[in-house]
């Protein structure tokens, strides 16, 4: 690598490492395999998803509010 101008060894030298860090990021995130896309929250959010009901169809049976109770006026 070449250096335009005329830095000091010090400007040189952060110069170099800064390029050698960027190298070494770039190499990095080639060496992983991309993550896949993911779609946002907004559209996951309008797709039909199954909604488990409260409780289970047995026991809203055995309950007595369930029932309908005659009354004296009928």
């Amino acid at each position: 690598m070449k250096i335009s101008g005329d830095p000091g060894p010090d400007v040189a030298a952060a110069i170099a490492a800064v390029i050698v860090h960027l190298e070494a990021e770039e190499a990095a995130a080639r060496a992983k395999p991309p993550a896949p896309p993911r779609q946002s929250a907004w559209v996951e959010s309008w797709r039909p998803r199954e909604v488990q009901a409260p409780l289970p169809s047995h026991v809203y049976d055995a309950r007595p509010w369930a029932a309908i109770e005659e009354t004296e006026e009928s």
